[in-house]
């Protein structure tokens, strides 16, 4: 968005987070980033990117309680529950293509990503987080990626907008945009 403003300095934008899925023509939105499979056929979809979904632990915590090389081995371990992402008590895993489920109890649970990142670098236990939202702490050496042999595959990012009739100047130009600017591969290992 910062990069679209700077090079746009006649328009002006509103930016909303928000982790629920909102109603793009109800709510006057004019275009959203939705992260995962798309059940809504009635937008218009690009695909600019991917994004895992990583299991992370501190250093000193991994140390302390050993790291896990397969997902029998959370058995015992703390979790941290980020409750934003989902109301299920279990992790998701691959094998060989076939879908493994871990369930949990957790420590500590919050709906605030930041809240639970912090904690697991503090050493409260392991999270499972989109890989983005750990980036900063995973390249500072604060959290380690655990179980990359078993992540899930990941999962598309899409830009989304009601529809390509009448697209506004500024909605395709920040598509556009984002097209050619952004680097959102965050599926990468």
């Amino acid at each position: 968005m910062s990069a679209y403003l700077k090079k746009y300095p006649d328009v002006s934008a509103e930016f909303r987070l928000s982790d629920r899925m909102v109603n793009l023509v109800d709510e006057g939105v004019d275009l959203a980033v939705r992260i995962g499979h798309l059940a809504d056929s009635s937008v218009v979809a690009r695909t600019v990117g991917d994004m895992r979904r990583v299991v992370v632990g501190a250093p000193r915590y991994l140390r302390a309680r050993g790291t896990p090389v397969k997902p029998s081995d959370l058995a015992g371990h703390e979790v941290v529950q980020l409750t934003g992402m989902s109301s299920l008590s279990e992790w998701r895993f691959t094998d060989s293509g076939r879908d493994i489920r871990i369930p949990y109890t957790s420590r500590f649970a919050t709906n605030s990503t930041d809240a639970a990142v912090l904690y697991a670098e503090q050493g409260g236990g392991l999270i499972s987080v989109l890989a983005y939202q750990a980036a900063d702490a995973i390249k500072a050496k604060r959290l380690k990626i655990v179980l990359a042999d078993y992540e899930p595959p990941p999962l598309p990012i899409h830009l989304v907008y009601p529809t390509s009739r009448l697209l506004s100047a500024k909605v395709r130009t920040f598509i556009d945009l984002v097209v050619a600017q952004a680097d959102w591969r965050f599926g990468t290992r």
